[in-house]
Formats: C-alpha cells, structure tokens, sequence
C-alpha cells in the first residue's frame, strides 16, 4: 500500500518551496527518519517519514509546492 507524503502543516501558509532531499528517489527510508525539508517565508519544516518503505518523490528541491500536495509516496 502506497503512502503519500504531503505537506500540511504550513500554518496560515498556503505554498512553499520543496527545500532538499536527503534521500534519493527508489532508496529505503525507515519510518520516522528524516527525509528532506520544506521552507516558508516564515520557517523551515523538516519531513518526516510516516512509513517505511521505497521512497518516489514526487517534487525537486526549489519547485513550488501547495498545501496537501503530494511530495513523494512511500511503498
């Protein structure tokens, strides 16, 4: 079962920018390991995974993200 990462935690925020990756697309991530970071005008938020599993992303470092967007999705 696929589980998706999306960003919504954002305060009063609506977008932000996907900040980096410290994981590459396919590699195993565990579960509350941190995975990469989004950054607001306000803060940068670490991103957590919920799962363990294979990781896909979804978005590159610098692309603009949305609230609930889905960042990446772990198998």
């Amino acid at each position: 079962m696929d589980v998706n990462l999306t960003q919504d935690l954002l305060g009063e925020e609506t977008e932000a920018d996907m900040g980096e990756w410290l994981v590459e697309d396919g590699a195993t991530v565990a579960e509350g390991q941190v995975i990469g970071s989004i950054e607001t005008s306000k803060l940068v938020n670490e991103l957590v995974a919920p799962a363990a599993g294979v990781i896909s992303l979804k978005k590159e470092a610098g692309d603009l993200v949305e609230l609930d967007e889905t960042l990446a999705t772990i198998d």
